[in-house]
């Protein structure tokens, strides 16, 4: 079965029939390859370009609101009590806490990828260290540390939730153990 379209016009009659050679396979095959690594890489490219890597979000926030001259606070000077009930309406049951030896300068909410954070600043001794925690998402690294100029940033991963405590690198023997 040949098709013919209506609007063509074949060889007169007596011509020969003008035959040309199909494209020879493994040109197909390699346009087509080309194509589609220039497609993918140029996918992969715009994405790392456009969309900046989310980790250490949270231990870039931390560290910028550590810096912070005068914060503002949605609550100041809160007892343990108190505390326990605003972070359980910011980031769920569960989450991990100060210990209660602690005192707290002032907490606040934060909204970080999307999802509320927990920030709060403690006076450890005569250091203050800034506390955020958030429900964590995603895989992340069990345990981290960040030097960043004078301040450490200490990451990790409890259960469900991910904890950045930010202080003075000097004094960081002083408060690492201001969260258990």
């Amino acid at each position: 079965m040949k098709l013919v379209e209506a609007e063509s016009t074949g060889p007169v009659e007596g011509d020969e029939a003008l035959v040309t050679p199909p494209r020879p396979p493994h040109r197909r095959v390699s346009v087509s390859l080309l194509f589609t690594l220039t497609v993918l890489v140029g996918t992969v490219v715009t994405i790392y370009a456009m969309f900046p890597a989310r980790h250490n979000v949270l231990v870039t926030e931390a560290l910028a609101r550590h810096r912070e001259t005068e914060p503002t606070w949605d609550l100041a000077s809160l007892d343990a009590a108190a505390l326990r009930a605003w972070a359980f309406g910011v980031a769920g049951k569960d989450v991990p806490l100060p210990r209660a030896d602690t005192s707290i300068v002032g907490v606040r909410q934060l909204m970080i990828l999307n999802r509320p954070a927990a920030l709060m600043r403690l006076r450890v001794g005569n250091d203050d260290v800034t506390y955020l925690v958030q429900h964590a998402r995603g895989i992340a690294p069990d345990r981290s540390e960040r030097v960043d100029g004078e301040l450490r940033a200490i990451a990790w991963q409890r259960g469900r939730f991910a904890i950045v405590l930010v202080g003075a690198d000097a004094a960081a023997a002083r408060w690492r153990t201001a969260v258990p």
